[in-house]
């Protein structure tokens, strides 16, 4: 994680002023561990004034409609982790699909886990977004993070530090530019998960794995083709909605059809 502050506001700065008073102590003193060890955290332990369990420390207060995200790259968080059962049923019946064919998108998307060690959302950035939506401005100078192609992702540990080094060219494209949590959606579709910028809709996967599911009922719910394609189990039609138009060059029809098989004879968990 960076040890430096990005310029402007942050969940320190000003916005986090104005509900300091009614939300947490500031004390001076060491970090507890759900918070990062960094400059700027030492100086200061947060504590919130009436803690439960999971409490998410980024996922509290009043925001605007565009909130400073820039707290991923400096705090360790403590989200709500798992579904239930009643979860995905409620989900499944939202859009009129099965169980398995939901934990069938959640395994092939992101197996194992909806966060990171930090706990932060599970991202994968996506250069050949960010060049898109920067207008290919950063691309001599930064060809691993803004690129005409796709790809070079490198290890899944690395993927913060490249949408952090991206951020700090432009933050809401870099946002924009990597898929986020247990279902992989990516950060540009936040109008279609029922989010009105996409800094809310970062902000509200790091508070819990519902909210996770949430953005993916919403999302599905959005595309009709895409609905209709997971309620029939047409899994190439719903790959290619949902992954892209290359989705064969990973094989998610095919995974997503043994992922749903698997489920269906309750030989896995998501």
């Amino acid at each position: 994680m960076a040890n430096f502050r990005i310029p402007g506001p942050t969940l320190w700065g000003a916005q986090f002023s104005q509900n300091a008073g009614s939300l947490f102590n500031l004390r001076a003193g060491f970090p507890g561990q759900d918070v990062c060890s960094t400059p700027l955290t030492t100086a200061f332990h947060l504590l919130p004034v009436q803690q439960s369990p999971g409490m998410c420390l980024a996922g509290m207060g009043q925001f605007n409609a565009a909130p400073d995200v820039s707290f991923l790259f400096r705090m360790c968080l403590n989200p709500r982790v798992g579904l239930t059962d009643q979860d995905f049923a409620d989900a499944a019946a939202g859009l009129g699909v099965e169980v398995a064919a939901i934990k069938a998108v959640a395994e092939v998307e992101a197996p194992g886990k909806a966060f990171d060690e930090s706990g932060r959302p599970r991202i994968l950035y996506e250069r050949h977004y960010f060049h898109r939506l920067t207008q290919g401005r950063y691309d001599k100078q930064h060809p691993d993070i803004s690129n005409t192609l796709g790809g070079g992702y490198g290890k899944f540990s690395a993927q913060y530090g490249k949408l952090e080094k991206a951020y700090l060219l432009d933050a809401e494209a870099a946002l924009k530019s990597a898929s986020w949590g247990r279902f992989q959606i990516m950060g540009e579709n936040h109008p279609a998960a029922g989010y009105t910028s996409v800094q809310a809709f970062v902000l509200a996967l790091t508070r819990s794995e519902a909210a996770h599911l949430q953005a993916f009922t919403r999302f599905v719910m959005a595309n009709n083709s895409m609905n209709e394609a997971l309620r029939k189990k047409e899994w190439a039609a719903f790959a290619k909605a949902y992954n892209g138009k290359n989705y064969q060059q990973n094989d998610y029809d095919t995974k997503l059809k043994s992922a749903y098989d698997k489920f269906t004879r309750g030989s896995a968990k998501p």
